[in-house]
């Protein structure tokens, strides 16, 4: 059932009719949305981000029994797409700063992460050497006497002792040999070995600390931060639908 409008038209009238509704939403459709990042509520303290869908819902709602500001439906769709382009960017700040995990009565809460490496570099060196030498020498000597003597003499004569035989004055033949010699010989070598093995042995040791500090530490008391925190809660979505931008495109008569 269509609302009777005084001077435009009523929101709930192009609202319900599918035709005017898929141009309010094409309009409402391409201002920046701050999107959430977290996907886990640690504390339960972190704003809740409206989608779209329910942020448009919302304006629509308020809206919906007012009468546009604007003689045409068009122009309406014009200047609702433009009022939102302009106060998206300020109110998505206000989405990401509220987005943001804490604990209220929480006054420390920091993390520090402490990164050490350390080289370890290590090298030996073996060295070794081994000589042998062998000598040899060998002497040999020959000292010698050969003496033939024949004499044409009695038998008797012949007794002549080993050492006499020097004195003899007479013989038929006689011959005398003497021999002497001396032999040396000597044999030397010599045998070297050196060896000699290096070793490099390098290394590397990493070690990560995080250290992570949270609560509250006396300066203040968890009252008066509980406090504080009621202070600055907002609720952004409700400061959208009243921004004078978007009311001023009704004529906020009903």
């Amino acid at each position: 059932m269509l609302q009777p409008a005084r001077y435009t038209e009523v929101l709930v009238n192009l609202i319900t009719n599918p035709q005017s509704k898929q141009a309010i939403d094409q309009a409402m459709s391409t201002y920046p949305l701050y999107q959430s990042k977290s996907t886990d509520n640690t504390y339960g303290t972190a704003y809740v981000i409206p989608t779209r869908e329910q942020l448009n819902n919302k304006i629509l709602n308020y809206y919906r029994w007012r009468e546009i500001g604007f003689e045409t439906f068009g122009r309406f769709l014009f200047e609702l797409e433009t009022a939102l382009n302009e106060i998206m960017p300020y109110y998505n700040q206000l989405f990401y700063s509220a987005d943001q995990d804490f604990n209220p009565i929480y006054n420390v809460d920091y993390k520090r992460t402490i990164e050490r490496n350390k080289d370890n570099e290590t090298n030996g060196q073996q060295s070794s050497e081994s000589t042998a030498e062998d000598t040899n020498s060998t002497t040999a000597s020959t000292d010698g006497h050969a003496k033939n003597v024949h004499s044409a003499t009695p038998q008797g004569v012949l007794d002549i002792g080993t050492n006499d035989i020097d004195e003899v004055n007479y013989a038929d033949d006689a011959t005398w040999n003497h021999d002497n010699s001396t032999q040396t010989g000597s044999s030397s070598g010599t045998a070297s070995t050196t060896g000699s093995n290096t070793s490099n042995v390098t290394g590397t040791e990493s070690e990560s600390t995080l250290e992570t500090t949270k609560g509250n530490f006396g300066v203040v008391s968890a009252q008066d931060l509980i406090i504080k925190y009621r202070d600055t809660i907002l609720n952004i979505e409700q400061q959208i639908i009243n921004d004078p931008r978007i009311t001023e495109l009704f004529m906020l008569v009903y």
